[in-house]
């Protein structure tokens, strides 16, 4: 049996006919399956080159191939208006396609987006979700995300934002040594 290889790097222009097919199964699966969450309008690079470059874009490749990715940036005016650019990053677009589904690749992304931020120095990582992805939300919150508030940041729908503080690491490790006295 051949051993998977799995790595996750910043994508180059030659990933994106293969990124943009993974969204688009992603899409009609969702679909197939009641499970709106973006249009196949939405996921079209002239969609995303609104808002992010193909520098911003990270891929999951398991033997070569894409199986998952998302974009990292560093400002978000749209759920985080009032914060400087540079501040923080934060995860947009996060995508598995389904046919790699359940096989841990949602869980890399959010370990490499954290392991990103740290190395970067940045106090924390943070991301939204619409407030009805239940599935979405634990798994964020499974990952170490707390909620900071839910809101109605565009009309269609009711957002929750997370964040991952790096200080609660260490009150993590500081918390498992015993304190004698």
């Amino acid at each position: 049996m051949k051993q998977e290889t799995f790595l996750i790097t910043k994508a180059t222009t030659e990933d994106i006919p293969a990124i943009l097919e993974m969204y688009r199964r992603r899409v009609l699966y969702n679909n197939a399956h009641g499970i709106p969450q973006w249009r196949l309008a939405d996921v079209t690079w002239e969609a995303f080159s609104q808002l992010y470059t193909i520098d911003d874009y990270y891929v999951g490749k398991c033997n070569g191939e894409v199986v998952c990715g998302l974009f990292i940036i560093d400002v978000d005016e749209l759920y985080w208006p009032d914060v400087d650019k540079g501040k923080y990053l934060y995860l947009h677009k996060i995508c598995v396609d389904p046919a790699h589904a359940k096989k841990g690749y949602s869980d890399a992304m959010i370990t490499y987006f954290k392991d990103k931020g740290r190395k970067e120095g940045y106090p924390e990582v943070r991301l939204d979700v619409r407030e009805k992805k239940v599935k979405l939300r634990e798994m964020y919150e499974r990952n170490g995300f707390r909620l900071v508030t839910i809101g109605q940041f565009v009309p269609e729908f009711t957002t929750a934002l997370y964040h991952y503080v790096y200080a609660w690491e260490q009150e993590k490790q500081l918390s498992n040594y015993d304190i004698e006295e």
